[in-house]
């Protein structure tokens, strides 16, 4: 499976809040806790992508700004 972007991810969390809001009264108690679950788990994986690629990029000598 290949890695999705931080957009995706993004993208995919973003559909899933409005699959959950739209459909929330309708579900049992389990079933929202379940969809909850996805949500914090799609956003984990965006923050920690967000987090790798920060640390991997490269600095920025000398730029201060005076």
């Amino acid at each position: 499976m290949p890695q999705k972007s931080a957009e995706q991810l993004k993208q995919k969390t973003a559909a899933l809040k409005k699959k959950l809001a739209a459909g929330a009264s309708s579900m049992d108690l389990t079933k929202v806790r379940r969809a909850k679950k996805k949500i914090r788990r799609v956003q984990r994986r965006r923050r920690l992508l967000d987090a790798r690629a920060k640390k991997l990029a490269p600095k920025v000598e000398g730029a201060k700004a005076e």
